[in-house]
């Protein structure tokens, strides 16, 4: 499945947060029913959980780093 993280969903994210964060909200939008995202991996209400590609930790980093971050599409393997 593709995931794709908006400016709607950057602006309206909150730091820091492992279930309001931007790729939390998109995972959500996409269908997921209670997304927590980790640095590692992103779980589906803590049952099922999928490997977090390299560009989406590096948004969270740079995210929550304070640094200027853009809408991005990222996949979700085994969605």
């Amino acid at each position: 499945m593709i995931i794709s993280v908006t400016q709607q969903h950057i602006d309206r994210g909150l730091k820091g947060s492992c279930t309001k964060d931007p790729i939390a909200l998109a995972c959500q939008d996409a269908g997921m029913k209670k997304p927590f995202i980790g640095p590692y991996v992103i779980s589906d209400n803590h049952e099922v959980e999928y490997y977090v590609p390299e560009a989406a930790r590096q948004f969270m980093k740079d995210y929550d780093n304070d640094k200027l971050v853009f809408p991005f599409d990222f996949e979700l393997e085994g969605y």
